[in-house]
């Protein structure tokens, strides 16, 4: 049986969704893929049918560029090819972004930044998706960074930013369907620093770096969220400190990307390392098990998606990932018998 739309919409109606989502609650494995090209699609299809199976519901989370939103090209494709799949799928979509400086695409930086998140949000109607995923992405230079802190301006452009971005969430919200969860993921200090090793040419997230700043926007109850990337946090935080940090969002917390930290980002030295397997890297096997514990005692109250956001060398063999999924299915199996 066919994809048909939006998980919501099909619930009940596929073989063996019932008995998945009341085994598990909500708790569901996600992988990123762009799925307007179909063989990424397949492979990845065909690690959740062999590592996953009937154990979790599925689900992909899709990315674009920012000039995919305006090309209906890319959205017959996505589309297309959503409708030969025969698993149910929970959608979520990875909303575009641009690492410049001077960009005004992002939603947030300008009119036309929210232009681009009201058509990204319509891409995710047209596709049916359950979820956006978005960066809010106020960042600044290291000369603008000196300014501010020789002003002593930091904190009010912290203050004006996270406004700004509850905001514009509201306005959004006003004119788009309900049911579509929004989520603002977290960001790295230094959110170039897996590409850029000179200071000076770094550039710096100043907003929604500490899981804090998502208590003044996230809204449950109208299905606004935070997404905690826990490579991002493990940048800013040591992993001992990881859980406390992602507990402290309560039931603001709607998303999850999980991978570990292989370098972290010394100046002139070493570039961050995302998207590693986990137990692989700076954070550990012993830090993400107590992680994962949390995370599914917390999907028995509440929905919940892990995307498994793992740098593959080869993004059709897909080997990196399907390491991942194998580990993370054997933790959750430990602890789920504990």
């Amino acid at each position: 049986m066919a994809y048909t739309g939006s998980m919501k919409r099909r619930k009940g109606t596929l073989k063996n969704e019932k008995s998945k989502e009341e085994s598990n609650k909500t708790l569901r494995l996600m992988s990123p893929c762009r799925v307007s090209d179909e063989r990424q699609l397949k492979a990845k299809i065909g690690v959740f049918r062999e590592l996953v199976g009937d154990e979790y519901p599925i689900g992909l989370e899709i990315r674009i560029e920012m000039d995919d939103i305006y090309n209906p090209l890319v959205l017959e494709k996505t589309k297309a090819n959503l409708e030969k799949l025969q698993e149910p799928i929970f959608l979520s979509l990875h909303g575009p972004f641009e690492l410049k400086e001077s960009s005004k695409r992002n939603f947030f930086s300008s009119k036309q930044g929210f232009k681009n998140l009201a058509k990204t949000v319509e891409f995710a109607e047209e596709i049916e998706a359950d979820l956006i995923n978005i960066h809010a992405h106020l960042f600044v230079s290291y000369d603008e960074l000196r300014k501010m802190e020789q002003s002593d301006k930091l904190e009010s452009f912290n203050k004006a930013s996270i406004q700004r971005v509850k905001r514009d969430l509201q306005k959004l919200r006003q004119t788009t369907s309900p049911e579509i969860k929004i989520c603002v993921e977290n960001m790295p200090y230094c959110l170039t620093a897996d590409t850029v090793l000179d200071p000076q040419e770094i550039i710096y997230e100043l907003c929604f770096v500490d899981p804090e700043d998502f208590l003044q926007i996230v809204e449950p109850e109208n299905n606004i969220f935070a997404t905690i990337d826990v490579c991002h946090l493990a940048q800013v935080y040591d992993s001992s400190q990881l859980l406390s940090r992602i507990k402290k969002l309560g039931r603001g917390l709607g998303h999850i990307h999980l991978s570990d930290l292989g370098n972290i980002w010394q100046p002139f030295i070493s570039l961050a390392e995302e998207g590693v397997i986990p137990g692989d890297g700076r954070i550990g096997e012993s830090v993400y098990k107590k992680i994962l514990a949390y995370l599914l005692e917390f999907s028995e109250k509440q929905d919940l998606g892990i995307v498994l956001e793992i740098d593959d060398k080869d993004f059709i063999k897909l080997e990196e990932s399907k390491k991942s999924f194998e580990r993370v299915m054997g933790w959750l199996k430990e602890l789920k018998r504990e």
